[in-house]
Parts: C-alpha cells; structure tokens; sequence
C-alpha cells in the first residue's frame, strides 16, 4: 500500500529573501498501536494476540532499559536505537556538565531492509488542496471537539 502525502505550502528564508514554496509531506492515516500491531503479528505466526503483545511489553521495557544504560540497541531487520544528548556550547571543557545539557532523547535509525520496504511502498496523494499552517491548525481545533 503506498504512503499517503499531501501537498503543503511553506515559507522558506534563504539569506534573508522569503519565498513561498510548496512540499509534499505524510498524510499520517492511522495511529497503531501495541495491541494492534500484536494482533497483526499473531496473524503471520503461531503465538496468540496476548503472548505477542506479552513479548512486546517486554521488548519495550528491555529496549527502555538498556537505552537508559547508554546502549545502542540493534534489532538486526528493523534497525538500531540510539541514546543521544542535546548540550549548550559552552567555551571550555571544564564548563561541559550536567547543567550543559538540555536534554535526553532516542534516535532510531532504520535498517536497510526496513528502509527498502518503505522505498517500494510508493506513494499516492491523499488529498488534492493545498495546505498551510493556518488550514492545519484550523482542522486540529475541528478535529478535537
């Protein structure tokens, strides 16, 4: 099935100079979440919903941890997880600490097998308008009622 996008108008500045230009992006259409994707997976192998989704609580809670312990987690077909640090600079070492940084974050980076399953999905566009910042936040409030 291919990837949804939509068309979407921006302001891009380049040195100075404001032009509009447009871009296609993802049209995200669902939201999956462990218990689904523990279903799907119970389909294509022997273990039931709840033992899948058992294992993927467990995977989660292991892939957390060893993150947490500075690890790069590597899952051969799906890809590796890395632990990264987001610092001020700062003019000398001495003065890089804790009180540098601003913050903790995961970087997962795809494997090749897994980037060449997306790449044959192909695309499709979703919706023929234009969107900008403004139609977006205008079908966020309609959407949240």
């Amino acid at each position: 099935m291919p990837i949804g996008y939509i068309r979407k108008k921006q302001k891009l500045n380049h040195n100075g100079t404001v032009k509009e230009v447009y871009l296609a992006k993802v049209s995200y259409t669902n939201y999956i979440d462990t218990e689904t994707l523990a279903n799907d997976i119970s389909k294509i192998c022997s273990a039931s919903p709840a033992d899948v989704l058992m294992h993927l609580r467990a995977m989660e809670e292991c892939i957390g941890s060893r993150i947490a312990n500075g690890d790069v987690v590597k899952l051969d077909s799906l890809g590796a997880f890395f632990p990264t640090i987001r610092s001020k600079a700062m003019e000398t070492p001495e003065k890089v600490n804790q009180h540098s940084i601003k913050g903790l974050g995961v970087l997962f980076k795809p494997s090749a097998r897994l980037m060449e399953k997306v790449k044959k999905a192909g695309t499709n566009l979703v919706d023929s308008r234009v969107f900008d910042a403004e139609t977006r936040s205008n079908n966020k409030k309609n959407n949240n009622h």
